[in-house]
């Protein structure tokens, strides 16, 4: 999955790209996660970093960071995100940034790390680059993430614009006022709150759009995904059904998102008592992942 993304980046891969827009952010966080068990592809990140640094927006990295917070699931889940606020600032990647702590499970995997010209220019025209393309117009702000869910054609208010997006809401709220104004979006009385859409879409005909499916919470996709496997790697329930079932079913309705935002349907969680919850998820699961 995470292959498939970065080779509509531009990495040279034999893997078939995403059909899905990408949010850089969420795939930086979930590729520095799997590193230690996939060296190659966090090496062809540091890369493509090295030439695309400017494109990456490092506070929307740390509000995600924020949002998903370690007590929110899994615990080691965010470990070392340090080293990426660190890796995401700094001009070259040396394993020195840790201090030489030989220990560190990523001190190997950066002082392996050399440029291999692996990283083609990336291919603006694909529909899967809309976030950067939109950067690369408005800037590596609010803006551009603002744009980009306003164009799945949803009507929303502000603060749940910027929740959505993982921005400030003062900001997006006074982004999207200055837009009203300027006759850019329309904002919409209904009841105690304004719903904002684009106003003209024909301005932004030149951008393209993105996969119709609405708006994706890439976030909250790979977190979600995260929590999976680590149910399903974990030493704890020891390959026990019944306990694999309890703790996925702790979160089935964000399973549930999950599979709505490819078109599939789980079912009612009542229906798949004890173990069976496994069994049903067991077949589903894959299908999800293969879709994005």
């Amino acid at each position: 999955m995470l292959w498939r993304q970065w080779s509509a980046l531009g990495i040279q891969s034999h893997i078939r790209r995403t059909d899905f827009p990408i949010d850089i952010e969420a795939l930086l966080i979930s590729t520095f996660k799997i590193a230690p068990n996939d060296k190659r592809l966090f090496h062809a990140m540091l890369e493509w970093l090295e030439i695309n640094r400017s494109f990456v927006s490092l506070s929307r990295i740390k509000s995600i960071l924020k949002v998903f917070t370690p007590e929110s699931a899994d615990k080691q889940y965010f470990k070392y995100t340090d080293l990426l606020i660190q890796i995401l600032k700094e001009g070259s990647f040396k394993s020195d940034m840790i201090q030489d702590n030989t220990d560190h499970p990523y001190y190997e995997i950066l002082r392996e790390y050399s440029r291999r010209s692996i990283v083609q220019e990336m291919p603006f025209n694909n529909n899967q680059l809309i976030q950067l393309k939109l950067r690369g117009i408005f800037g590596v702000n609010a803006r551009a993430d603002i744009i980009l869910y306003l164009l799945s054609e949803r009507k929303q208010n502000a603060n749940k614009i910027a929740k959505e997006i993982y921005y400030d809401q003062k900001i997006v709220h006074r982004v999207l006022k200055n837009w009203e104004m300027s006759e850019f979006v329309r904002g919409e009385r209904s009841a105690n709150e304004i719903l904002y859409s684009l106003n003209n879409q024909s301005l932004l005909r030149g951008v393209g759009r993105a996969k119709n499916r609405g708006y994706i919470d890439h976030p909250f996709v790979f977190f979600t995904l995260g929590r999976i496997v680590s149910v399903f790697h974990s030493h704890e329930l020891q390959d026990d059904p019944y306990l694999i079932s309890s703790r996925l079913r702790a979160f089935y309705r964000d399973i549930e998102k999950l599979a709505n935002y490819v078109g599939l349907k789980l079912g009612n969680e009542a229906n798949y008592p004890g173990e069976e919850l496994l069994f049903s998820l067991q077949k589903k699961i894959p299908e999800i992942i293969v879709e994005f």
